[in-house]
C-alpha cells in the first residue's frame, strides 16, 4: 500500500525551508540597511570600488584590457577601447598601435587606420585620417635594408617622405619587429580609467544597489521581491497558526 506523506508535515517542511531561504535575504537586508544608516560614519562615499566583477555589473572597465607600450624611454603609451593615452592622459581617439617610430622632431604612432604624430614630450601634433592614407588597413610598421620606415598594409607597402606627408609605393625587402607590451603601473592604470570612465562606483552605491537587488539586474530585483513576499507569507502563516491555536485552546477550556 502506498504511503502518503502527511499534509501537515509537508506544510511544516515547506515552511521551514522557506524560512531558511528568507532568512538569508533578511540578513542581507539587515546588514546593508545598517551600513546605509551609518553612511557618513563609515565613510561609504569615500571608498571607490575597483573590483572587476563589480565594475562589470555597472558596465565599466576594470583595466584588464589596457595595452601598454614603452615610449620615449620612461613614458608609456596605452590603448583602451579605441583611445590612446600618454602616461595615463588622453592623447587621441585611435585604434591599437601596430608600430611606434621614435624620432626627431616628432614620434609616429601607427595604428590600423591612422597615423598619430606627437612631440618628444608626448603632445599631439596631428592625426592623419584614413582618407589621407594610400591604404585601407595597416598591418605593420617595418624598416627597409637601410633602416628607413616602411608602412606594411594588406594591399601593399609604402614609404613616407621625411615629413610624413607624402607616401610612395615601395617594392623591396623589409623587416618587422612586433611591438612588445610593457607592464602597466597601477597609478597609470588608475589615471587611464579615471580619464576614460570617471571614478568607479562608491561603496555606498554598491551597498544601496545590493540592498535593493539592483546590483544583479532583473534577477536580483526579482529575488528581493520574492524574498519580501516569502517573509510576508511566513509572518501571516505564523500569525494565522497562533490565532488558530489560541482559538482552539480557548474553546477547550
Amino acid at each position: 500500500m502506498k504511503k502518503w506523506f502527511p499534509r501537515k508535515r509537508l506544510i511544516l517542511a515547506f515552511h521551514k525551508w522557506l524560512g531558511i531561504l528568507s532568512a538569508v535575504f533578511l540578513v542581507i537586508l539587515s546588514l546593508t540597511g545598517l551600513a546605509l544608516n551609518h553612511t557618513e560614519r563609515l565613510g561609504l562615499n569615500n571608498v571607490t570600488i575597483d573590483n572587476a566583477f563589480i565594475l562589470k555589473r555597472y558596465g565599466m572597465q576594470s583595466g584588464s584590457d589596457i595595452q601598454t607600450y614603452r615610449i620615449h624611454e620612461t613614458a608609456t603609451l596605452s590603448h583602451l577601447e579605441n583611445q590612446l593615452f600618454y602616461n595615463g592622459e588622453p592623447l587621441a581617439n585611435a585604434g591599437p598601435p601596430v608600430g611606434i617610430l621614435e624620432g626627431s622632431p616628432f614620434t609616429v604612432i601607427a595604428t590600423p587606420d591612422q597615423l598619430v604624430y606627437l612631440t618628444e614630450s608626448g603632445e599631439l601634433i596631428e592625426q592623419i585620417r584614413p582618407e589621407e592614407l594610400p591604404y585601407d588597413q595597416l598591418l605593420h610598421l617595418g624598416r627597409d635594408a637601410t633602416g628607413n620606415p616602411v608602412l606594411v598594409a594588406a594591399s601593399g607597402q609604402w614609404q613616407p617622405d621625411p615629413d610624413w606627408l607624402e607616401f610612395l609605393e615601395f617594392k623591396g625587402p623589409f623587416s618587422v619587429n612586433p611591438l612588445s607590451e610593457s607592464n602597466l603601473d597601477p597609478d597609470v592604470r588608475a589615471a587611464i580609467l579615471a580619464n576614460y570612465q570617471g571614478r568607479g562606483p562608491t561603496l555606498y552605491r554598491v551597498i544601496l544597489d545590493l540592498h535593493a537587488g539592483r546590483l544583479f539586474g532583473w534577477g536580483g530585483r526579482t529575488l528581493m521581491d520574492l524574498s519580501a513576499i516569502a517573509i510576508l507569507l511566513l509572518v501571516s502563516s505564523g500569525i494565522s497558526g497562533w490565532l488558530r491555536r489560541s482559538s482552539w485552546s480557548y474553546r477547550t477550556k
